[in-house]
């Protein structure tokens, strides 16, 4: 039998140039002013996630991704890659747009990115898309455009497990029966 060889790889967090700012992000108004004024002037769409410990203080912040001029991709596993990285409690995700209300891909996105942070356990405080000015941001929570903070009612049924023994069947039958 031939031997296979892999390889043993180290993830780690390496620091950027830092924001820096005296303002506490504690409100979507304050973190679009400060997030906003690092992505508001690029001259393409840019996905970051603010990364926040358990007393919602930032520790990071992560430039996820950087797009086209009026999309930019935003999938769950690279959104949420820093903050299990930064062991962050909460997290806030923004974008800027010349456009201060959110596309039917931004809430598609956003509800989905919300069920894979309840999954895991680090919670999606709000999307917030940032204006071209200072002043002018939206954001998802306020508006309540989605639900955020829902719990991840996981399914009890194992019905969908098709098993190869038959008596692994039975015995998923009788757990289903004993949950109910």
């Amino acid at each position: 039998m031939e031997r296979k060889q892999f390889n043993q790889v180290s993830i780690r967090l390496v620091k950027d140039v830092p924001l820096i700012t005296e303002e506490q992000l504690d409100t979507p108004e304050k973190a679009s002013k400060v997030v906003g004024d690092f992505i508001r002037n690029m001259d393409r769409e840019m996905l970051c996630v603010v990364n926040f410990n358990s007393k919602l203080q930032p520790i990071n912040f992560n430039v996820v991704s950087i797009g086209t001029v009026n999309q930019s991709l935003a999938v769950p596993r690279d959104i949420l890659k820093s903050a299990i990285l930064s062991n962050a409690s909460n997290i806030m995700h923004n974008h800027p747009s010349g456009i201060l209300s959110p596309s039917k891909d931004d809430i598609v996105t956003t509800a989905r990115i919300i069920g894979a942070c309840d999954m895991i356990g680090i919670p999606l405080l709000d999307h917030i898309i940032v204006g071209p000015n200072r002043d002018e941001f939206f954001s998802m929570k306020m508006k309540e455009v989605v639900k955020f903070n829902k719990s991840v009612n996981y399914e009890v049924s194992l019905e969908f497990l098709k098993f190869k023994e038959p008596n692994l069947n039975q015995l998923t039958e009788k757990n289903n029966k004993l949950a109910r």
